[in-house]
């Protein structure tokens, strides 16, 4: 299957922020590559859309993951260097955790979580009193008897940009690119993995799914059935004052409240995008699936959004909504990454599952993934990612 010229070290199926990053990192690392997307990245069909992330040093999901976004910053400000680019905005960013949460709960004790880590890794983190917070930010308002904690180390990527300088470098460095094309089996042989799309067939040493939300397509069916979609909605509002929500004068915002229902994440103004308030809730009891999936925004869910989670919470902020997205989150039962080697074949890595908090850590994930597939070991610990976590 394949001829000689469509032979690789290592496919990259799937060009996401993940799939990007592999496939950037492959290169650099000497590696034969050849990325493949069924649609054509940027996009916003997947979960790599909608201008900005979060990313934060002090990340309250657990001490493994701080050793990736603190790569990851290196990274972005390394991209930025090659490719003149601007990708990280350092603007700081305030986690606000209200009363009511529950033990146990997605987000509970959120804000001292992230407390925790940042004082045992020495990242600057202060706890700040409502008046404080409210005084330095005016735009955030009802933050009586929430606890809030500021990193200034935290900050905003710019996602869709940083998804194309990675694969512009990458094809400048000799990597192969193909889009709009859609691959439809990997069938591990052996010492190699055979890839079969709409368009022909290659053959590759190794191959990376980093497919996100069309995981279950191509991943063993174990797990596919570890991993759930969800649809999430980004809604841009028009603001009194535009200059007052930058880059430089206000933080992201991560608010959590007693259920998922009331989260509210806030973005500030980059240079360059939406003149606009981005902001977003998550849901995670509704599942999908990125074929069937509803992408229109209702102007009943864009009312809804604003009365419930920003009129009480953001000032300055109107109800005309100038922009909405549907992204998608693809997620593992303990809401941790799934990195690791196919059951199949060890020559197939599955990099997708991320649980809607993979993009800070992207570009130090595929960095480690990539020199994982050129060594056989990665400098950064993958180990916690996989699913032997799961076995009973």
């Amino acid at each position: 299957m394949g001829n000689a010229g469509n032979a690789f070290d290592l496919v990259v199926v799937g060009l996401g922020a993940m799939g990007a990053a592999a496939l950037y990192h492959a290169r650099r690392q000497g590696l034969r590559v050849l990325g493949i997307d069924r649609h054509r990245p940027p996009h916003e069909l997947g979960s790599t859309h909608a201008e900005t992330r979060i990313t934060r040093l002090a990340v309250g999901e657990g001490a493994p993951y701080l050793p990736f976004v603190r790569r990851s910053h290196e990274l972005w400000r390394d991209l930025e260097a090659r490719s003149g680019e601007q990708l990280l905005h350092q603007s700081g960013g305030l986690i606000v955790t209200g009363p009511g949460s529950r033990p146990g709960a997605r987000w509970a004790d959120f804000t001292s979580a992230t407390a925790r880590i940042a004082r045992e890794a020495g990242i600057g983190f202060d706890l700040l009193d409502a008046s404080t917070a409210t005084a330095r930010y005016p735009a955030i308002v009802g933050l009586d008897r929430h606890q809030v904690g500021f990193e200034p180390t935290g900050g905003i990527v710019m996602a869709e940009r940083a998804l194309s300088v990675q694969l512009t470098l990458a094809e400048a460095d000799g990597a192969i690119v193909h889009t709009d094309e859609t691959v439809d089996d990997v069938v591990p042989g052996g010492d190699h993995v055979d890839v079969v799309t709409d368009r022909d067939s290659y053959r590759s040493h190794h191959v990376v799914l980093s497919t996100g939300p069309w995981v279950r397509e191509l991943a063993d069916p174990s797990d596919g059935a570890l991993t759930s979609v969800t649809r999430q909605v980004v809604y841009w509002f028009e603001v009194d004052d535009p200059d007052a929500f930058t880059i430089e004068r206000f933080p992201f915002v991560m608010w959590i409240g007693a259920s998922d229902a009331e989260y509210l994440g806030v973005f500030p103004i980059p240079p360059g995008g939406t003149s606009a308030l981005k902001v977003l809730g998550e849901q995670f009891e509704s599942t999908t699936d990125p074929e069937t999936v509803d992408r229109t925004v209702s102007p009943s869910e864009i009312d809804a959004f604003y009365e419930h989670c920003v009129e009480p919470r953001i000032a300055g902020v109107n109800r005309r909504c100038v922009r909405a997205t549907v992204c998608l989150y693809t997620n593992t039962p303990d809401d941790h990454f799934l990195i690791d080697s196919d059951p199949r074949s060890d020559h197939i890595t599955v990099m997708s599952p991320c649980s809607g908090h993979g993009f800070k850590h992207s570009a130090a994930l595929g960095e480690a993934v990539a020199e994982r597939v050129a060594t056989g070991t990665s400098t950064l610990d993958l180990d916690p990612f996989r699913r032997r976590r799961f076995a009973v």
